[in-house]
């Protein structure tokens, strides 16, 4: 879990000190980018999140700071929430969840390739897919409307602990409701 936490930090900066400091938060969370996803690569273990969120740090540090398109600060929210539910729903349609390349470092080898083990991941990256969908309905709407109350600047924070009380807590229930749907004793030959 700490290292997805670590695949989300150039987020979590972008999040905490980007709308008071754009540009140091957007060249914070490049070097973090880099950092972790050049560590994992030395690990042999590059992550999908990590990749496409230095390509994404990479392509909005060059569009703001370099070529000054101020339309992606103005709409930075909105990229942000679409390309994590690209990440999301992308890779559960490759058939390699995101969550799947942090939980097998947690999990031994020969579960890799199991049903439920997959399962577990389908499921917890479909809720990161919601969350960051939810997530972007609530930018948009802040965006169309004008909205500026703090209801809406913070309605994503909810969305996000959601998502993160099902990553620690779903896997537990789901091997527990495994095992209770297994027979506890094969029938007599």
């Amino acid at each position: 879990m700490l290292r997805m936490v670590l695949g989300f930090l150039p987020w979590i900066i972008l999040a905490a000190l980007g709308e008071r400091w754009l540009v140091p938060a957007l060249l914070l969370a490049l070097v973090t980018a880099a950092v972790t996803t050049f560590r994992e690569f030395r690990r042999g273990s590059p992550k999908i999140l990590d990749i496409v969120t230095l390509a994404f740090f990479v392509c909005i540090v060059v569009g703001v700071v370099g070529f000054r398109w101020m339309a992606l600060a103005t709409h930075m929210s909105l990229l942000v929430n679409i390309t994590l539910m690209a990440i999301a729903w992308g890779s559960l349609l490759v058939g390699t969840p995101f969550t799947i390349q942090y939980a097998r470092e947690q999990v031994a080898p020969e579960l890799w390739h199991s049903p439920a083990f997959l399962r577990t991941n389908q499921c917890i990256t479909a809720v990161w897919g919601l969350e960051f969908f939810l997530a972007a309905l609530v930018s948009t709407y802040r965006w169309l409307s004008g909205d500026p109350s703090l209801v809406w600047k913070y309605a994503w924070v909810p969305l996000l602990v959601l998502a993160v009380l099902f990553t620690t807590y779903f896997p537990a229930w789901y091997k527990a409701r495994a095992l209770r749907t297994v027979p506890q004793h094969a029938p007599p030959a």
